[in-house]
């Protein structure tokens, strides 16, 4: 299925920064939430699928070069012992940290609660 004009736009604007949000919106879309669903679009996401394999052939970056990079950086940082290498140490590994999912940004909470829920809870501790 063919894009839209503005779905093409907003797959160039996507590629800006990644954010669907700000991209739906310098697209022309009214809604910011749209360029949440545009992003798992079949078309669209198949577009943005091809342009970022081909953004990472030109420049010859991918994740992989990034993280080895990053790797290569912190070992070379932490190995000398005054402050600002130390920072840059700390900073790399946080950010590997982070690809492999080492901290929590969000945390998800889901269940109900209730008034009586609460006050149940509170009778039983006493």
């Amino acid at each position: 299925m063919a894009m839209t004009n503005k779905q093409k736009r907003f797959v160039d604007e996507y590629l800006i920064d990644l954010n669907a949000t700000a991209a739906a919106g310098r697209a022309g879309y009214k809604d910011p939430n749209k360029g949440r669903q545009l992003v798992t679009k079949g078309n669209v996401a198949q577009a943005i699928a091809e342009r970022l394999k081909e953004r990472q052939q030109r420049t010859e970056v991918s994740q992989d070069w990034v993280i080895e990079k990053l790797k290569d950086l912190a070992v070379r940082s932490s190995e000398c012992n005054d402050a600002p290498h130390m920072q840059v140490a700390a900073k790399t590994l946080e950010l590997l940290g982070r690809h492999l999912g080492m901290y929590t940004d969000k945390v998800n909470v889901s269940g109900q609660l209730t008034v009586n829920s609460i006050l149940e809870e509170l009778r039983k501790r006493g």
